[in-house]
């Protein structure tokens, strides 16, 4: 069985000087690759860094509407080198009305102009948003994507949005939320994304399955929502991961090893 992790964060805190044990227990659950996202300024060159001693890791850039300062708007310039860095993707970026630290309408301002990178170098997106589906749609209409598309993670929509996103060439992830089974919304999501435009990931270190709940999470916990998302489907978990495999591959242009 061959598993994408197309969302985590190994440069996380959390995982100080345990990467290597990390890694490993990814691989033995079955994980082929691992998108670590960077989501600060500051960690655009650790992300780097991992991606360079694991093979298996690959790296995304980009500045999250948690941590953003108007003075970081001059950088975001410096994103276009990010294919030749040896980037896969453009994130996190994204939208948050859920957070009131960070001005909205900066938020708008950071991810249009990551957006824009995106689309000059043709990288995928990878979107955080939750309460802002409407501005987040508005704006990916208007402006455009990257032909390669992308995928808003750890997605909460509706099955409509989903469709929405879908016709704009946006997937869109899930993870350890599937295992909680507490939404029929997020279901009717998940069936209207499979099998083309629904990804695995873990998130990790943060919103950790049911069977880990209160602890950190780690990227082999995504097993768990391998088989929360093939019992949703009835789907078997082998069939879902070798799909979410194949989209993964296919938005991130990912060599998968076989």
């Amino acid at each position: 069985m061959r598993i994408v992790d197309v969302h985590c964060h190994l440069e996380s805190s959390e995982f100080d000087g345990a990467l290597d044990r990390v890694v490993d227990e990814a691989r033995k659950a079955g994980i082929v690759a691992l998108i670590t996202a960077s989501i600060q300024l500051q960690q655009w060159e650790v992300s780097r860094t991992i991606a360079k001693r694991f093979p298996d890791v690959k790296f995304a850039c980009g500045i999250h509407p948690w941590y953003l300062n108007e003075s970081y708007l001059r950088r975001i310039d410096d994103l276009a080198e990010a294919r030749e860095w040896g980037a896969v993707g453009i994130g996190e970026i994204g939208l948050d009305k859920k957070i009131s630290n960070t001005d909205f309408d900066l938020q708008m301002q950071f991810f249009s102009r990551q957006l824009a990178v995106a689309r000059e170098i043709n990288l995928p997106v990878i979107i955080h948003c939750r309460g802002a589906f409407n501005e987040l749609l508005s704006i990916l209409r208007s402006e455009g994507v990257p032909q390669t598309g992308g995928v808003v993670h750890a997605f909460s929509g509706s099955p409509e949005i989903a469709a929405d996103l879908g016709d704009l060439g946006i997937c869109v992830s899930m993870g350890g939320t599937l295992t909680m089974r507490n939404s029929k919304k997020r279901e009717m999501a998940l069936r209207e994304v499979y099998p083309d435009r629904f990804m695995l990931e873990s998130d990790a270190p943060d919103i950790p399955p049911i069977q880990a709940k209160g602890g950190i999470n780690y990227p082999h916990y995504i097993r768990y929502s391998l088989a929360a998302a093939a019992e949703i489907l009835g789907e078997s978990e082998s069939a879902v991961a070798d799909q979410t495999t194949r989209n993964a591959a296919r938005v991130f242009n990912l060599h998968i090893p076989q």
